[in-house]
Parts: structure tokens; C-alpha cells; sequence
């Protein structure tokens, strides 16, 4: 296959910085393919509800508010993860 790389030495600095990503980034990663929006959402009551638990704040927040647009897709990924 041609990259279109024609300097001596430059795959060599490529697979040697791929390899320190791959090394940095060792641990399982999880893409999230869903609605930032929606996991946006999700994401920020997760760490109001765990600063309550822990005695963060004093009051337990309340489900989020979901634009009406955004609602059937918010209950499916909902549904689908929790």
C-alpha cells in the first residue's frame, strides 16, 4: 500500500508514536455512539446523585429535563444501558 510518505525514516516515526498511544492508552476504552445530548444528560445526573450520596450537596437532584425533540432517544438509551 502507498501512503504517499516519501522521506526516509517517516514510517518509523509514525509506528513509533502509534505505538506510545497504544501503550498509553492500554485500558479498555467504551465508545459511547449515542446523543451527546442525551448522554450528556445522563453523565451530569450520575455525578449530582454520587456528590448526594457521598454528602456533597444536600439535595437529591431531580431526573433530568429532556427536550421534547430528544425524549423517545434519551428513554431508549435509558432502556438500553440502565
Amino acid at each position: 500500500a502507498d501512503l504517499g510518505i516519501k522521506r526516509k525514516g517517516t514510517i518509523y516515526l509514525i509506528i513509533n508514536e502509534i505505538k506510545k498511544l497504544e501503550a498509553k492508552h492500554e485500558s479498555p476504552v467504551t465508545f459511547i455512539e449515542h446523543s451527546p445530548y442525551c448522554f450528556g444528560k445522563i453523565v451530569d445526573y450520575l455525578r449530582l446523585k454520587s456528590a448526594f450520596c457521598n454528602g456533597l450537596i444536600s439535595v437529591d437532584p431531580p431526573r433530568p429535563t429532556v427536550r421534547q425533540s430528544e425524549k423517545q432517544r434519551f428513554r431508549r438509551i435509558v432502556d438500553y444501558y440502565f
